[in-house]
């Protein structure tokens, strides 16, 4: 479950806690030859992304690619091959040469935007938000109990959140539900 929190009054920003994990890269490339194996080694993509496998290798080997001895393609000279992670995890992979590698693939940080007031209205931005997963915008004057002001789904991963101006101080957490 994915938390992000906010603090605002009378459309003030009184605190942002953000995630200080770095947010994945795009869509990662790895490329092969004989005399240096896989570089990079490693990448951190996010769920949905591709990775494309490239065989550079001057002497034209073709090399067999195999994850975790279950999935494998074979990567002839010159050519790339692609593949997309939907799931979040590490895949460990290696090539009947005996390297190594892997890709890390991580749900980002939820992320809240700097707030402002717009028209008697307490705006922020959410990122990193999971397509399709149901988010749940909470309010608190304690940050021990918490109401529920907002639920939704997300649409994309991206949102702007609208609250009326309060007038007591009040502190705001997004949660994604599992």
């Amino acid at each position: 479950m994915k938390k992000a929190f906010l603090s605002g009054g009378f459309g003030l920003l009184t605190g942002l806690f953000l995630s200080l994990t770095p947010r994945a890269q795009a869509d990662a490339n790895i490329y092969w030859d004989f005399d240096n194996g896989f570089y990079p080694s490693t990448v951190q993509i996010s769920p949905g992304e591709t990775v494309t496998w490239w065989n550079v290798d001057p002497y034209g080997f073709d090399v067999q690619i195999t994850f975790d001895n279950s999935f494998s393609f074979s990567l002839p000279n010159l050519t790339g091959q692609g593949v997309t992670f939907p799931d979040a995890g590490t895949y460990g992979f290696h090539s009947d040469f005996g390297d190594n590698g892997s890709v890390t693939v991580s749900i980002p940080p939820i992320t809240l935007g700097s707030p402002r007031n717009e028209s008697g209205q307490f705006l922020f931005d959410a990122t990193g938000l999971t397509v399709g997963k149901t988010n749940l915008l909470q309010a608190s004057t304690n940050l021990t109990s918490w109401v529920a002001i907002k639920t939704n789904v997300a649409d994309s991963a991206s949102m702007t959140f609208t609250n009326a101006t309060a007038l007591s101080r009040r502190f705001f957490r997004l949660v994604e539900l599992p």
